[in-house]
């Protein structure tokens, strides 16, 4: 019993990993600030050596929410630097960037519309409801007619519960 249980141990030992992956993954950071005031504001910065930097300062506006400003950027596998300016408070979170898409405007201005383009709008419309009412009356007189109505039957088809 002890001989198996000394293989067990042996084998998940060979087993392991001798080099750790996540070794590979550590970055040094380069710069840290990080300072807290009596009035409750804030300001902290980080840069680290794979090019990431984060800056951001906040102050309280009330006893419940924060007024926070900052920005980060980092530098993307393909060589572009992204930088991201943002604020947050009452307005909502708002993020600036070169990179970052911009708001679809939410108010249009007001087509004007001529009188005489108007009155050939409400026209079509007319037109096509007139249509709509020639094609149902159309349909009501088929069937008054007594066309033959198809009903699918399967051949040796007998419901199962009735």
């Amino acid at each position: 019993m002890k001989l198996l249980v000394f293989a067990a141990v042996l084998a998940v030992a060979a087993a392991a990993p001798s080099e750790l992956p996540y070794e590979r993954d550590i970055v040094e950071i380069l710069r840290q600030n990080i300072d807290h005031n009596d009035d409750q504001s804030y300001q902290h910065s980080f840069e680290s050596e794979n090019g990431i930097s984060v800056s951001e300062s906040g102050e309280p506006e009330d006893d419940d929410s924060y007024s926070v400003s900052g920005q980060f950027s980092y530098t993307a596998p393909d060589g572009v630097t992204y930088t991201v300016v943002y604020s947050a408070g009452e307005q909502g979170f708002q993020a600036q960037g070169d990179h970052l898409p911009t708001p679809v405007p939410t108010q249009y201005p007001t087509p004007e519309v001529s009188e005489e383009e108007d009155e050939e709008e409400e026209e079509e419309e007319e037109e096509e409801e007139e249509e709509v009412r020639d094609r149902a009356e159309k349909k009501k007189k088929e069937e008054v007619r007594g066309e033959p109505q198809y009903e699918r039957v399967i051949v040796g088809y007998r419901p199962r519960y009735q």
